[in-house]
Formats: structure tokens, sequence, C-alpha cells
């Protein structure tokens, strides 16, 4: 269990959010250009799933919680895959699913794990870094850094609440143990 979980401002999860939003833009337009073309068989389904993408916008732009957020983009994402796959276009399917997981990624809680023996950085894959391959670990006006004895240093804002002078402690006695 880890002493303590650090959790990092995400700086570009505005960024992400907006191409999010944008290829569900791109799917609904695509949907409607499909529901035009189509054969009258499925001439209904294109537009059924440009309309619920539709109304997930619509309720996110009105509700502008970003409690809702990750739920609403997942929402489109599946509905987007389900539509493709149902109108046989598998190669759109995959292509989203390959975005959804993209996504998924990029919006992810990025949080810091100290443990006794390790700590465990959120980028991707996650990286482990044992006590001994650090020079320092600290912060310091909101700000996590730490140092490594390769020369790497890896700063990020923090945004979960933490005790810096507790924290630094852990830090200095793991550091001078090894």
């Amino acid at each position: 269990m880890p002493r303590f979980i650090i959790v990092l401002k995400n700086s570009k999860l505005r960024t992400y959010t907006v191409i999010s939003w944008l290829i569900i833009a791109l799917n609904f337009f695509a949907f409607a250009y499909v529901g035009l073309r189509r054969a009258e068989d499925m001439k209904n389904l294109p537009f059924f799933a440009a309309a619920i993408l539709a109304g997930t916008f619509i309720f996110q732009l009105f509700t502008r919680r970003e409690e809702t957020m990750n739920d609403s983009l997942s929402l489109g994402f599946c509905v987007a895959i389900i539509a493709w796959i149902v109108m046989q276009y598998y190669w759109a399917a995959g292509l989203m699913i390959l975005l959804f997981l993209f996504q998924d990624i990029t919006r992810r809680k990025l949080a810091v794990l100290f443990f006794e023996d390790r700590i465990v950085y959120p980028s991707f894959p996650k990286r482990t870094i044992t006590w001994d391959e650090l020079n320092n670990v600290i912060i310091k006006d909101t700000i996590l850094t730490i140092d490594l004895k390769n020369n790497r240093v890896y700063q990020n804002e923090v945004i979960s609440p933490v005790s810096d002078i507790e924290f630094n402690e852990y830090c200095d006695a793991h550091l001078q143990s090894r």
C-alpha cells in the first residue's frame, strides 16, 4: 500500500477534451452522410446514432460539469463504435476503439504512488523508480520534483492536498537510508 499518493495536474486535459469532442463531431457528420447515402434497409440507424451523439454533446454543453465529462465522452465513443459495427463498417469501429483507448489514456488521473521500496510514476506505460535511482524528491510551492541520478528530472504541479514537510521528511529518510 502506498504511503503517499500525489495527484498531479494534467495541464493538457482541456486540449485532449476538445480533440475528443471534435472526434465525436466528425462521427456525427459521418453518420449523417452515411444516412443520406445508405440503402433503405438501415437508413434510420445512422440518424439515430447521430441524434444520440448530438444529445450527448448538448447535455454536456448545458450542464458544464467536469464530473459528467468522462461519462459523456465515453458514451459518445461507445455509441459511435456500436453504430459502426452494426452498420458493418468494421474499419471505422476499429479506428474508434483505438481513439477511445487513446482518449482514455490521456484523460486519466495522474497519480504518483510512493511505496517503501519504489515510486510509480504515471507515464505511459507507468514507470517504476527505485529509491536508489534518485538524487532527490521534494515538494516545494506545490511543485513535485523527482531528480534521478541519470540526469532526468520530472516536475509537475501537485493538485492533491499533502503536507510538504511530512512528505519531504519521508523522502529524505528513504534517500539517506539507500
